[in-house]
């Protein structure tokens, strides 16, 4: 094994390899989990560090922190006495550089008195999954650490991660350890999360972790437990098992409503203007009205990033998949027919082309703006609600959400096929602009490409030969898909990076996790107004 002094040094330079945007990133998922943690959740004050070059960013923490009226101390040390002492930084002071450099409190800030809830996020190089650290040599935490009552907690990089770290009797370990995959216990006996007066032995994770309880018997007690606590507060009107359904009635019912004022809006040469207004009222404001509910650390978890360059050649072959296997599906359910016929919104608004003018209104009003909205629904923040229990069940719960959304019995395959590949996309490029960009072109084929359609068909002599055509089209441009997703997760590996958003659900779980995911009062009434609306829809 290494001495510290060596190890510090591969660690610095391990660590400087990263790019500013890798950083920036695993930072930002290393923040998220922190702040989603019940430990931040039911801490009574906040101790950070302000960190240096190439460190650790945990600087949002404090942030949020503020947002939620608690106490943020930051450490000043003295090179006289080689003791530390934390200090609560008032709101509207700002840090100044101090000691080594390091930014510190103002000198008439007043002394943090740290008790049982108060959380203290420990700087290190690495960690192992003890909880051990390698610091940088001065020892300064390690002495104020020996009589802090609170709860610690250390990140690393996944990558940096050691399987052990030489250690001193004066060492102290921390308590829980956060990488950009998750968190973990440091040791068999951890201070409690929610009144951590003393140190038990853990025999299993706590009741607010993702861990799935195994059978059928529990789902019914914790439904009726979500559904007392719904209410009372931000955090409490909003939890996993209602909130996302909330946000799915709210756009059904908002849906409905729209149909009323259809006929109107035929009528008027401000047709495109109404549709799209609609729009921003069925879908972007609840689902900003929801993110804003939801708080800061959630909108960072909506994955608004763009996609790289090296992912155009995957989201192309997937537009591909996405047409190809629509027309299959809809031949499956509504026969050859079922292609004809013009590109209507929700079976409802009908598109109209002709004019320049008419087009480009057209593509804002049928093509750009129900990408944005569903994608930001249906994929951005419904797969990061329900992603907690498995990607898995987020990927077929938001995809049967999002056939209900058309109210078809028809075109229900369709769309659940169709929401299946827009949140592989999502999950593969870790960008939710991915969906939207596939959404925006299949949309845009939609509305353009149905002459064409139409002439292949024709062309084809049978229908027998044309469905073999879409079929080798469907399966060639499948296989280029998966090659270049392939490569997109081989380049996660070699660079250490993970591609799991979860702990991971055995596929036998997943039947069970999804019903109990989206059986409560709130999916009960979003699928009877589903049934009652369709079944209206094939009068």
């Amino acid at each position: 094994m290494m001495d510290k002094i060596t190890l510090r040094g591969v660690l610095l330079q391990k660590r400087a390899e990263f790019s500013r945007e890798e950083r920036k990133e695993l930072d930002r998922d290393i923040a998220v989990g922190i702040i989603d943690s019940p430990l931040f959740k039911n801490a009574s004050m906040l101790l950070i560090y302000a960190p240096l070059e190439n460190e650790i960013n945990l600087l949002p923490l404090a942030h949020v922190a503020r947002k939620r009226g608690l106490p943020i101390a930051f450490p000043r040390c003295d090179k006289e006495t080689n003791t530390m002492q934390f200090y609560v930084l008032p709101e509207g002071q700002k840090l100044s550089p101090g000691a080594y450099g390091i930014p510190e409190p103002p000198e008439d800030a007043p002394v943090c008195v740290p008790d049982e809830r108060a959380l203290c996020v420990v700087p290190a190089l690495s960690y192992d999954l003890s909880g051990n650290r390698i610091g940088y040599g001065k020892g300064y935490y390690d002495r104020y650490l020996s009589t802090f009552p609170g709860i610690t907690v250390g990140a690393t990089y996944a990558p940096m991660l050691l399987k052990s770290v030489p250690t001193e009797a004066h060492d102290l370990p921390v308590d829980w350890l956060f990488t950009e995959r998750g968190k973990y216990h440091c040791s068999e006996t951890v201070k409690s999360e929610n009144q951590p007066k003393e140190k038990e032995k853990v025999s299993a994770p706590p009741k607010n972790e993702s861990t799935p309880t195994k059978g059928w018997k529990p789902i019914y007690e914790r439904l009726m437990n979500g559904s007392r606590r719904l209410g009372g507060g931000i955090d409490g009107a909003l939890k996993p098992l209602h909130a996302p359904l909330l946000l799915v009635l709210c756009n059904f019912v908002l849906l409905l409503l729209s149909r009323l004022i259809d006929a109107r809006l035929l009528d008027r040469n401000s047709e495109f203007v109404g549709i799209i207004l609609i729009q921003v009222l069925i879908f972007i404001i609840p689902a900003i009205l929801y993110c804003k509910l939801r708080g800061e650390s959630f909108a960072e978890r909506i994955r608004l990033r763009t996609p790289r360059l090296s992912h155009i050649p995957f989201l192309l072959y997937l537009l591909v998949v996405m047409i190809a296997g629509s027309l299959l599906t809809s031949i499956l359910t509504g026969g050859i027919r079922s292609l004809e016929g013009n590109f209507t919104l929700y079976d409802t608004f009908v598109a109209r082309t002709g004019t320049p003018a008419q087009t480009a209104y057209a593509i804002l009003a049928y093509a750009l703006l129900p990408a944005v909205g569903e994608e930001l629904t249906y994929r951005s923040i419904l797969c990061s609600e329900y992603e907690k229990r498995g990607v898995g069940v987020s990927i077929i719960a938001s995809a049967l959400l999002f056939a209900m959304l058309h109210f078809s019995f028809a075109h229900f395959l369709t769309y659940f096929f169709l929401g299946l590949l827009l949140a592989a996309a999502m999950y593969t490029t870790r960008s939710f602009l991915a969906p939207i960009l596939l959404h925006i072109c299949y949309n845009v084929f939609c509305l353009f490409g149905q002459p064409y359609l139409s002439a292949f068909y024709v062309n084809a002599g049978s229908n027998e030969i044309f469905i073999f055509c879409v079929v080798v089209l469907f399966l060639l441009f499948a296989a280029f898909a998966a090659g270049e997703a392939r490569k997109i997760y081989h380049l996660h590996a070699k660079k250490n990076i993970s591609s799991n958003y979860t702990t991971a659900l055995p596929i036998k779980q997943l039947p069970t996790t999804l019903l109990e995911s989206m059986l409560s009062p709130v999916a009960a009434v979003c699928l009877v107004v589903w049934l009652i609306t369709s079944i209206v829809n094939l009068t």
